[in-house]
C-alpha cells in the first residue's frame, strides 16, 4: 500500500512540473519564431532576404503549433542566424562592390 502511495505521488509530482516546463518551452518557441521573424524583415527591408529563411520560420511555426518546442527553436535559430547573416552581407556589399567594377 505505502509502496503504491509512493509511486502515485511520485507521477502526480512529475505531472505538476511538466506543465511549467511546457509553457517555458512555448515561450522559448514564440519567442525564437519572432526574433527570426524580425531579422528575416530587416533582411527583406535591404532588399537582400534568402530564399530559405521563411521556409525554416514556417517549418518553426508548425513545429511549435504540434508541440514540438524544441525542434521549433532548431528552426526559428537557424532562421534567426540567416536574416542576421542576411543583414551583415547586405551591409558588406553596399561598398564591396566597387572593388569587383572593372575600371
Amino acid at each position: 500500500m505505502k509502496k503504491t502511495l509512493l509511486i502515485a505521488g511520485v507521477l502526480a509530482m512529475a505531472g505538476l512540473g511538466a506543465a511549467p516546463a511546457q509553457a517555458a518551452d512555448e515561450a522559448a518557441a514564440k519567442a525564437s519564431c519572432t526574433a527570426a521573424e524580425e531579422a528575416r524583415k530587416m533582411a527583406a527591408e535591404l532588399k537582400f532576404e534568402w530564399t530559405t529563411t521563411q521556409p525554416l520560420i514556417a517549418k518553426g511555426m508548425e513545429a511549435a503549433s504540434k508541440g514540438e518546442y524544441a525542434h521549433a527553436v532548431k528552426l526559428c535559430d537557424e532562421a534567426r542566424m540567416q536574416g542576421e547573416a542576411a543583414v551583415a552581407q547586405a551591409k558588406n556589399q553596399a561598398d564591396a562592390w566597387r572593388a569587383a567594377v572593372v575600371k
